[in-house]
């Protein structure tokens, strides 16, 4: 069932934030928005896989998986495979964008959600809130602390898919892995990289293996094996070469042999089984 609520501010009494709608448990049928949404749109899948389209960009969304709209982003999404449930919940205001922006929740896509229930929760108390109460102020309030639970709950789901580790920012793993993170698809260059650092190359593989278990080439690969599971998961459009290239790998059979060295199966294998592999443990 979709609720939607009186979002006009009063000029006597304006709010930060305001509630637009609820959507509890119900199939999405399919929606196409070429000039985007009006307000930010918060999606949780309940059950089922859905696509989300942004801007021609197609993303697949699975079960337990969040999804964002910002306004005024072109975009389209439909179920795949059956029926696809979903819980939502749009919010507008001032404070909106802004405080999305704040919290890491800025991009429109595809986001991980560490505990589904965090969603629902926020969602059930502003429900009743609702319906308990007409004053938009407390509305505002319980759209503030939706928004903060959602954003120590979500992580955008982007093309890498760096260890689930969390390193001091002064840590030499912290800055190699940031590194290796904005220059994805560049040559590696050890020395260089060292260089950038101001340390020794040969002291900095050695820490950068005590502080996170790996090889810096090794977690590379990882990062670069994981972004194209990434894409070969969401951009079905795409072919195995095209991901390999935008992944860093400019040989198809390089990059075919080093992604079914890691999973275990070749790129197409991996699209067509539409496997949720374990993280590879490199050395």
């Amino acid at each position: 069932m979709l609720t939607f609520y009186q979002t006009e501010k009063n000029p006597r009494n304006p709010v930060p934030l305001c509630l637009v709608f609820i959507g509890e448990r119900y199939p999405q049928e399919p929606i196409d928005r070429p000039l985007g949404t009006r307000n930010i749109q918060c999606f949780l899948s309940l059950r089922g896989k859905g696509e989300l389209i942004l801007r021609g960009e197609r993303m697949n969304v699975r079960e337990g998986e969040a999804f964002i709209l910002h306004p005024g982003v072109p975009c389209s999404y439909h179920a795949k495979d059956g029926k696809w449930i979903i819980a939502n919940v749009g919010l507008t205001g001032n404070l909106a964008e802004p405080l999305f922006s704040s919290l890491g929740l800025e991009k429109s896509g595809v986001y991980r959600i560490t505990d589904p229930e965090i969603f629902l929760k926020n969602q059930r108390m502003l429900k009743r809130l609702t319906e308990r109460s007409g004053d938009q102020r407390d509305w505002s309030s319980a759209c503030y602390q939706f928004a903060l639970d959602l954003g120590a709950a979500l992580s955008y789901r982007s093309e890498s898919d760096p260890l689930q580790q969390d390193y001091s920012e002064d840590s030499y793993a912290y800055r190699v892995i940031r590194y290796l993170e904005e220059n994805l698809t560049e040559p590696l260059y050890i020395p260089d990289l060292a260089d950038k650092i101001g340390i020794n190359h040969q002291y900095l593989c050695t820490v950068f293996k005590k502080e996170t278990g790996l090889t810096i080439v090794s977690y590379l690969q990882r990062l670069r094996i994981g972004s194209a599971r990434m894409m070969l998961e969401r951009y079905p459009e795409r072919n195995a070469a095209e991901i390999g290239r935008a992944v860093g790998y400019d040989s198809p059979s390089y990059f075919g042999m080093q992604f079914k060295k890691v999973t275990g199966l070749t790129p197409d294998q991996y699209r067509k089984k539409g496997a949720v592999i374990e993280q590879p443990q490199l050395s």
